[in-house]
């Protein structure tokens, strides 16, 4: 299981790295949005393939919090299963632009494993919205199998929204 870290103000630290994922899906960019920012819509698409969102809390205002429950594949091993989630405060709304927020990723047993700031914006193309998500990783460093699968499983979970757009 992996240690938790101290709690990283992420409006202020230097990100040692960031991760960028951009998609196009065939949905408006207020549709887009509000998949992002509604509770139902996110418990039918977050988390990669495999995973899913049984929880999903959102308090939508700046300032305001969300927290993402994550439920394990069925095949992974019970041993390897721990109480996991990510949560976080949001920090600027502009819909259907632009969310800011922190992602937290946290377990119940440890607290805050790793802390992220997440950007993402919306812009209307060719019919549907191009969508850019930047996340900037900050010291301590997730551990090395959350970096390794991070591009993968944003990939996976933007497969998952546009079938849930386009469905």
């Amino acid at each position: 299981m992996p240690e938790a870290s101290v709690r990283v103000d992420v409006r202020s630290a230097t990100p040692v790295k960031q991760l960028v994922v951009e998609r196009t899906v065939n949905a408006s960019p207020e549709r887009v949005f509000d998949a992002f920012t509604e509770p139902e819509q996110l418990e039918k698409w977050w988390w990669p393939k495999g995973f899913s969102c049984p929880a999903a809390e959102v308090d939508l205002r700046v300032g305001g919090t969300y927290r993402l429950a994550m439920k394990w594949p069925s095949s992974t091993p019970a041993e390897a299963k721990f109480s996991h989630y990510l949560g976080g405060e949001y920090y600027e709304i502009d819909r259907p632009r632009r969310l800011v927020m922190s992602g937290r990723a946290i377990n119940d047993e440890e607290g805050e494993i790793f802390a992220t700031l997440i950007e993402l914006t919306f812009q209307a193309r060719d019919g549907g919205t191009a969508i850019t998500m930047r996340q900037s990783y900050f010291d301590p460093m997730p551990p090395a199998d959350a970096m390794a699968g991070a591009e993968q499983g944003w990939s996976e979970q933007l497969d998952k929204l546009e079938q849930l757009l386009e469905g």
